[in-house]
């Protein structure tokens, strides 16, 4: 006689790791500010924008699950870049709009942060090769005539079950005092936890730098950069010559010391701490 398949048993087991694991993942977001002379208001300045691969990327709406983490009147699309058209979508409301050219898809962005009043001039800003730049990276630098500055998030990482949003950035800029941030990418992070938060959803917010050190990767510090809330904004420690930019560092008496294969278990624990908090 044929052993009888056992019944299923865990079904109606409660599961410790589900309310954990039951996250969502986005990557490629902008966030793009006009420069603060041609626009100064914090409710109008600020753009968030999801840069979409593909077309059903594009069609993908799950990001808006994000929005009430942020202020009302931060803007918040998803972009497409398609051979010969731009698509932009608003991610507050049922909005698509369809662009045939570069220039046409930066006016209306101009209009959206109002960075587009005067006479517009070409960015002189300079672009990496490679193909790590992504389309939408090298359109906001070059298009949208150096009105507006803008840097992404690695990773964004919500946990819908216990309504907390985790923003997790890498950097491999590690000086001898610290880790390091491009003074304008700082300038940027800044202003989005200050201006784009929605202040009743702080709580349920982290957002964590991790500095893995080239030459030694299996080692990394973090930082909690929400802490910069309550502390004055930091001045630039050196001028990197091979960037020629200005350089941020984080001393290493601010972050803590993890082993790089366990920051995946720091930062589940960082999000369940949320829910404790």
């Amino acid at each position: 006689m044929a052993k009888p398949v056992k019944d299923e048993i865990f079904g109606s087991r409660k599961s410790f790791l589900k309310p954990i694991l039951d996250i969502k993942v986005f990557e490629n977001i902008f966030f793009a500010t006009c420069l603060h002379r041609f626009n100064a208001d914090p409710a109008s300045r600020y753009l968030l924008l999801k840069e979409c691969l593909t077309e059903s990327d594009f069609r993908d709406r799950s990001i808006s699950a994000i929005t009430p983490f942020f202020n009302e009147n931060i803007r918040f699309g998803g972009i497409w870049f398609t051979e010969g058209k731009i698509h932009i979508q608003s991610l507050r409301k049922p909005v698509v709009k369809e662009f045939a050219s570069a220039e046409a898809a930066a006016g209306y962005l101009l209009r959206i942060v109002q960075c587009g009043k005067g006479h517009l001039t070409p960015s002189s800003a300079k672009l990496l090769p490679g193909k790590e730049v992504t389309p939408l990276s090298r359109f906001l630098r070059r298009n949208l005539y150096g009105r507006v500055s803008s840097t992404d998030v690695d990773f964004v990482i919500l946990n819908q079950s216990k309504n907390q949003l985790l923003l997790v950035e890498e950097k491999h800029y590690i000086a001898k005092d610290g880790g390091s941030l491009g003074h304008g990418q700082y300038v940027s992070f800044r202003e989005l936890i200050k201006d784009a938060f929605a202040l009743e959803a702080r709580e349920n917010i982290k957002f964590q730098l991790i500095f893995i050190s080239d030459k030694n990767p299996r080692e990394s510090f973090l930082y909690d950069f929400m802490r910069e809330l309550n502390r004055p904004q930091r001045k630039p420690s050196y001028y990197d010559e091979i960037r020629k930019e200005k350089r941020v560092v984080f001393p290493f008496n601010e972050l803590e010391k993890v082993a790089t294969h366990d920051i995946l278990g720091k930062l589940l624990m960082l999000n369940e701490r949320l829910s404790n908090a």
